[in-house]
């Protein structure tokens, strides 16, 4: 597929995410004291400290993330509508890369899982891995392929695996499903993605032709536990989550601008 410029957007937005932007402000404020510009230093380093509390606040990056999550609920594949395929989005594999001896299961590979159980549960005939070899890494194998590998480990007939080889993004995802499906005669599909990837990924498949019904999985945030006050203590791991909630945020952006959604 051709550059649409979505390269230059991911380098651009990898480069706002908070942790470059507190250490640009604190690489500023060392700058503007050593010129004894006083108010000003102090004001830079106000913004980054801001800035790190807020990110590594617990209370408020679970807040960013189930503001996107919660806006589609989990459905136990029993329960599952039917439909003519089963999508599930790549990036949800460690890539094949030493000394790993195959690809890796990371974080959000529930998607595959998930997308197993709907198969087992009889909700749909084929499954559908939708990655290939994204510009930005070093690996050439489209992740879809070791998808492919997993989804026959958990109890899917190969026969009934199809793979999208070449979609680098979600947009792609989209446009390169409604390809294969529609060559089979599929009109409908069971997305499978993780929750909080889910509003954008809903965004661009409903800008298809193609009938689309959520089945989220991989929730990051969890209702909050009787111990609430340590949401508001600073943690390490919720800088992760902060910056991943500013992520789809701004590509939910992004892909109104570019005119991707629906």
């Amino acid at each position: 597929m051709e550059d649409d410029g979505t390269v230059a957007y991911k380098l651009l937005a990898a480069a706002l995410m908070p942790i470059n932007v507190i250490l640009v402000l604190g690489a500023a404020a060392l700058v503007l004291a050593a010129r004894r510009r006083v108010r000003a230093a102090a004001g830079a380093g106000a913004a980054a400290f801001l800035l790190l509390l807020a990110a590594a606040t617990p209370a408020v990056s679970n807040a960013m993330v189930a503001s996107l999550e919660r806006q589609f609920l989990p459905v136990p594949p029993e329960r599952s509508a039917s439909a003519d395929a089963i999508v599930v989005l790549g990036g949800c594999l460690a890539p094949e890369r030493p000394p790993r001896l195959s690809a890796e299961l990371v974080e959000s590979s529930d998607r595959l899982l998930h997308a197993a159980r709907l198969y087992r549960a009889g909700k749909a005939p084929v499954v559908l891995a939708s990655g290939g070899a994204v510009p930005w890494t070093s690996t050439s194998r489209p992740e879809s392929e070791a998808m492919a590998a997993l989804l026959v480990e958990w109890g899917v007939s190969r026969t009934a695996i199809l793979v999208d080889t070449r979609s680098r993004t979600t947009r792609e995802n989209a446009v390169e499903t409604e390809r294969i499906l529609t060559a089979r005669g599929a009109r409908s599909l069971l997305l499978v993605t993780s929750a909080l990837h889910m509003p954008r990924a809903v965004a661009a498949f409903r800008k298809t032709r193609l009938s689309v019904t959520p089945s989220p999985t991989d929730y990051l945030v969890a209702d909050p536990e009787k111990a609430a006050l340590l949401e508001w203590f600073p943690s390490p791991g919720s800088m992760t989550q902060f910056q991943a909630a500013l992520w789809e945020r701004g590509g939910l952006v992004y892909y109104r601008l570019r005119g991707w959604t629906r």
